[in-house]
């Protein structure tokens, strides 16, 4: 059984750029050309679940400092080899929770293809909120599988509920969406980056 979720990725890790990295280049890069309206060359940024680091390295060249965390150790170590390479990017096997990660200390934190597979999104809205500075930027694009029916979502339905991968919400995007604004923000920007299943960009700012 693959439901705990450090183990599910770290089964995935060894494939994940020839698989998710082909198949989603053109949405990363959409991704990547989103974020880029809300950064600046002097930002510190935390990307929570930066699994390979296949956006991190597309957003590198557009701020000061970029630090990807991953529970997956496998999925870490990946990025942090590619990490050498760049001079700016720190890579970690660390949870969102941990103590090491002070509240209010990045002016934006990405989380990109995750909200769906957290059981208590709320929870860990609430602790992206409190990372950031005031003012500060929340970026993420997640699939949102309960908008409509697709062969990817019927396929984590049946995987997720028999146990051969992690929890999966099917949340829709103005779900999605309340359920950020609930946790203290307010929405900047949202844009489908995918038609089936939708892919929600949304950029969110704390509120004030």
């Amino acid at each position: 059984m693959l439901n705990q979720p450090m183990e599910f990725w770290d089964m995935r890790a060894q494939t994940y750029d020839q698989t998710s990295g082909r198949i989603y280049a053109e949405t990363y890069d959409k991704t990547a050309q989103h974020c880029a309206k809300y950064l600046k060359p002097s930002d510190q940024i935390l990307e929570f679940a930066c699994g390979t680091g296949l956006i991190t390295f597309r957003l590198a060249p557009m701020v000061s400092h970029i630090r990807g965390i991953d529970i997956s150790p496998k999925m870490a170590d990946i990025a942090r080899k590619k990490a050498q390479a760049a001079g700016n990017v720190e890579i970690t096997n660390t949870d969102l929770f941990a103590p090491c990660l002070e509240p209010g200390s990045f002016d934006a934190v990405a989380a990109f293809n995750v909200l769906l597979y957290l059981p208590n999104l709320p929870a860990a809205l609430a602790r992206i909120r409190e990372l950031l500075k005031p003012g500060g930027v929340f970026l993420s694009a997640t699939d949102c599988l309960g908008s409509r029916p697709s062969r990817a979502g019927l396929n984590k339905l049946v995987k997720s509920r028999t146990g051969a991968m992690p929890y999966t919400a099917f949340f829709t995007q103005r779900g999605l969406e309340r359920h950020i604004v609930r946790s203290g923000f307010a929405v900047l920007e949202r844009d489908n980056l995918f038609p089936n299943p939708p892919n929600l960009f949304v950029a969110a700012q704390v509120k004030l």
